[in-house]
């Protein structure tokens, strides 16, 4: 942080923590799509809530943030990026200092993170008839025998001419 002594508001802090996930390359590592690398100002409120960052100071009615703060969200997304659940990451960092915290970031940008194995799928799609389409991951193969596939896929057909069936409960 440029001067850890200032007070941020929730919109400087955002920007801050950003600047330090991307300085310590943890901005690309979010592994996980439904996360966002960087905390916006809602998701600071929610951690807030949440217990996972300190309450902000109140000066002139409005919410001030300060190093620990930028510390300790940090240290959240460091460890989100490792694929660690929220109330995993609320036990790990309950009660660290500032020093601790510290020492966790500085050892999390030295290992840098393994984001998990996401491969793109791709699908084969084979037309039965016009309107009915197969769709088939690349490189699947069948777990069980011909016979129970079939049975599966006939169990399949009859649900879609029934009609609740196809619709996934639409009209």
């Amino acid at each position: 942080m440029k001067n850890p002594d200032a007070t941020l508001t929730l919109d400087e802090l955002s920007t801050e923590v950003g600047r330090l996930l991307e300085e310590k390359a943890l901005l690309e590592a979010q592994a996980d799509g439904r996360v966002a690398a960087a905390p916006d100002a809602r998701t600071v409120r929610y951690y807030g809530t949440m217990g996972l960052v300190d309450r902000p100071s109140i000066v002139e009615r409005e919410a001030r943030y300060g190093r620990r703060h930028v510390l300790q969200l940090v240290a959240i997304k460091a460890l989100q990026a490792r694929g660690l659940p929220l109330a995993e990451i609320q036990a790990r960092l309950y009660g660290r200092s500032n020093s601790e915290l510290e020492t966790l970031l500085s050892a999390v940008s030295q290992e840098r993170p393994r984001p998990a194995a996401v491969r793109a799928l791709r699908w084969r799609e084979v037309t039965v008839e016009p309107g009915f389409k197969v769709m088939v991951e690349e490189g699947w193969a069948p777990r069980s025998s011909p016979a129970a596939l079939e049975e599966r896929i006939r169990a399949a057909l009859a649900a879609l001419s029934t009609p609740e069936g196809g619709s996934h409960g639409r009209p």
